[in-house]
């Protein structure tokens, strides 16, 4: 009986050494992730540079799916349920949700670019160096945090390649105190993404630029009168165009991914209304030098200025992080490489939108919570 026991151990370490030895060798002949994903986006859209995929099958179940299959429906990938078991139940949840396929025309957005300084603003760029910890800087047009490294082109071990979160669409408004518009339309961008652009960074611009992102927007019209604030999906690369509409207290999920210098993908997803829609991105350029979780109010009105932040009182974030060289990132950084940003109002005297951050426990490490504050909550601010 011993020497049977033991013929049959054998017989399973033997099985198991061709089965390990036939996985190994079948993901050294599967194409790399990046191929896999540019090749099945297929599909134009209407969008320059923007490509979808197949709408996969009615019955098509995400959570069991190969990944190949995953790929070839513009799925993110399957996260490591062992070795990241929180992004792996985000992403489980998300994709048992996963129901609907939007696949509708596409509307670019012109107010995409970097903030400037608006005309005769006395603000100055505001950093605070900390001798441990996050950098702080005030910004224009945007509020947030950036969790960085120091690469200057892309690279495949170390570059930040994912950024993901679960968020929920706040109601945009008017500030309390105005009962009628005092500028342009209201905005609020609400997003997660790879490489958007600050002056901590050292690119010297004002204001944030994006970069391959992905997300949703609320605007309130003005005047009012043209009608009700209205609410859709984002994504992009340097600029946004708009996707399928949201409803405020809809739960969000983005998954954000880069592919390399030239190419990647943004997911986004209604988990509230099961629907979502992916996009394979042109990039030029892309580095994998951030990644970050954003509130911003765009640029430009017609007076080249940055459009006055809509009132949501409070943006949260959740489920969030970010991965590059193989290793987490999380919003919740204590790093001296994590950037914090606050933002200000086109006077640079009031503080408009900031953000609050843990560092410890699951909701410290991966939860964010942005507030509208001064001008902007209440009162209305003036150039």
């Amino acid at each position: 009986m011993h020497t049977q026991e033991k013929l049959q151990k054998l017989a399973v370490l033997v099985i198991m050494g061709s089965l390990l030895g036939l996985t190994t060798r079948a993901a050294a002949e599967s194409p790399s992730a990046s191929a896999l994903y540019s090749s099945a986006a297929n599909v134009p859209t209407n969008v320059s540079g923007v490509f979808t995929y197949a709408e996969p099958p009615a019955d098509f179940n995400p959570v069991t799916a190969t990944d190949e299959e995953l790929a070839t429906y513009g799925f993110p990938p399957r996260p490591d349920k062992q070795a990241d078991p929180d992004h792996y139940a985000v992403w489980e949840r998300a994709m048992k949700a996963a129901k609907i396929r939007w696949n509708g025309e596409l509307k670019p957005l012109p107010d995409a670019g970097q903030g400037t300084i608006p005309t005769g603003s006395s603000l100055l760029p505001d950093v605070v160096h900390a001798d441990t910890g996050p950098v702080f800087w005030a910004d224009v047009n945007a509020s947030g945090v950036i969790v960085s490294n120091k690469q200057s082109s892309w690279n495949s071990k170390n570059s930040y390649d994912l950024v993901y979160a679960l968020s929920t669409v706040p109601t945009a408004e008017l500030p309390i105190a105005n009962s009628t518009c005092t500028a342009n339309d209201y905005k609020t961008f609400i997003f997660v993404g790879i490489d958007s652009s600050v002056p901590a960074l050292g690119n010297n611009l004002f204001g944030l630029n994006p970069g391959l992102q992905g997300g949703f927007y609320g605007v309130v019209p003005c005047p009012t009168s043209s009608g009700a604030p209205f609410y859709f999906a984002e994504f992009g690369w340097q600029s946004f165009s708009r996707g399928f509409a949201v409803n405020p207290g809809d739960v969000i999920f983005t998954d954000v991914e880069a592919f390399g210098p030239t190419s990647g993908e943004a997911y986004i997803e209604d988990i509230t209304a099961a629907t979502g829609a992916a996009y394979s991105i042109t990039t030029s350029g892309l580095v994998g030098q951030n990644a970050g979780w954003l509130v911003m109010r765009p640029c430009c009105t017609s007076s080249d200025e940055t459009y006055p932040l809509a009132d949501t009182t409070s943006v949260f974030f959740n489920g969030s992080a970010g991965t590059g060289g193989g290793s987490t990132s999380n919003p919740g950084s204590q790093a001296t490489s994590t950037i914090i940003l606050t933002m200000k109002d086109d006077g640079g005297d009031q503080t408009i939108e900031t953000v609050n951050q843990g560092s410890g426990g699951y909701e410290g490490l991966h939860s964010l919570y942005f507030t509208t504050t001064e001008c902007a909550w209440y009162g209305g601010c003036t150039p």
